[in-house]
C-alpha cells in the first residue's frame, strides 16, 4: 500500500515508520505522499485513538534525499509570491496540525532537517538516548521548511529556536530534552514501549471527541492575541460535548469507581469544521 513507509495498527496505536532505512529514511515527494494518506487513514479508523511516528533502521529521519536534490522553479516570483511551488514538507505539518488523534514521535535515530521539523507539530516527543537532532538549512543554503518557523518557538522558545536555526549545528537527545524539544530520553530498547504506553493511557481513560477537541483547542489558541478568545471556543465545546453521552458516562463510571466506556468518535467532533474550516490541500 506504500512505498517509503511502513504503517500497521497495534493495539490502540497507528505505528507509520519512515522506511527507507538505506537512505537513513530520507524523503522524496513520495514519502510526504505516503505519510498523508498514512494519518488519512488512522484518523478514520476508530481503533486507533493515537498515532506513532518512527524509523526504521538506524536513522528516524536524514531529512530530503540530496541525491534528488533540490529543484528550483524558473517560474517562481519570491517578492510576490506568485508561482512559488508550496514546500512539500509544509503539507504535511498542515495535515499533522489539524490532527484530531494525539501524534507520538518517538526518535529512534537521527532526526535532522525535515526530520527534526516533522516533530514539531506532534504532541509529545520521545527520543532515544543516540538520538541526534538538527535544523541545518543554514549549512545547506536554504531556508526552514514544514512550517519549522511558526511551531519552533513555540515549542522551545525563541533563544533556543535562534540558536538552533542560525548556527545549523547537530545536537544530542540530552540538549534537546532540556531545551523542551523531547519530553524524555530513553534506552533504545525502551522508546517504542514507552511511546504506545502513552497511547493506551489515552485509550483507557479518555473520550476520543473530548481528545480531538482538546488537542485543536492547544495548538490553535497558540495565535489567539486575546484570552477571550479561547474563552469563546471553550464555552462552544463545552456546549457540544455536554450533549453527548460521553460527559454523562465520565460522571456515572467515576460515581461508580470503574472505568469510563466511552462511545464518541473523532467524528463527533465535527462541529469544529465551522471553527475552523480547513484549507484545500496543494
Amino acid at each position: 500500500m506504500f512505498e517509503d513507509i511502513e504503517y500497521r495498527v497495534e493495539g490502540p496505536a497507528a505505528v507509520i515508520a519512515f522506511n527507507r532505512p538505506e537512505k537513513m529514511n530520507a524523503i522524496r515527494r513520495q514519502t510526504i505522499d505516503d505519510l498523508l494518506a498514512a494519518v488519512d487513514e488512522a484518523e478514520r479508523d476508530d481503533r486507533v485513538r493515537a498515532v506513532i511516528f518512527t524509523g526504521k533502521g538506524r536513522g528516524f529521519c536524514a531529512g530530503m534525499d540530496l541525491d534528488i536534490g533540490f529543484v528550483p522553479s524558473a517560474d517562481a516570483d519570491p517578492e510576490t509570491g506568485e508561482g512559488v511551488p508550496p514546500d512539500f514538507g509544509g503539507t504535511i505539518a498542515l495535515r499533522l496540525f489539524e490532527a484530531r488523534k494525539p501524534l507520538i514521535g518517538a526518535v529512534n535515530g537521527a532526526a535532522i532537517g525535515f526530520g527534526a521539523t516533522v516533530l514539531l507539530p506532534m504532541d509529545f516527543r520521545l527520543a532515544a538516548s543516540g538520538a541526534r537532532f538538527g535544523y541545518v538549512f543554514s549549512r545547506r543554503g536554504i531556508v526552514s521548511e514544514t512550517c519549522a518557523s511558526w511551531f519552533l518557538p513555540r515549542v522551545v522558545g525563541v533563544p533556543a529556536a535562534l540558536d538552533w536555526m542560525l548556527t545549523g549545528r547537530i545536537f544530542d537527545a540530552q540538549e534537546a530534552r532540556a531545551k523542551g524539544l523531547v519530553q524524555d530520553v530513553l534506552a533504545p530498547e525502551q522508546l517504542l514501549p514507552a511511546a504506545f504506553a502513552i497511547a493506551e493511557e489515552i485509550a483507557a481513560n479518555t473520550s476520543p471527541v473530548s481528545v480531538a477537541v482538546n488537542r485543536q483547542l492547544v495548538w490553535r489558541m497558540l495565535g489567539a492575541d486575546h484570552p477571550r478568545i479561547a474563552h469563546d471556543f471553550e464555552s462552544r465545546g463545552l456546549a457540544a460535548t455536554f450533549r453527548l453521552p460521553d460527559s454523562a458516562e465520565a460522571t456515572r463510571s467515576f460515581l461508580e469507581k470503574r472505568a469510563p466506556e466511552f462511545g464518541s468518535t473523532v467524528a463527533d467532533a465535527d462541529f469544529m469544521k465551522a471553527w475552523w474550516p480547513q484549507k484545500p490541500r496543494p
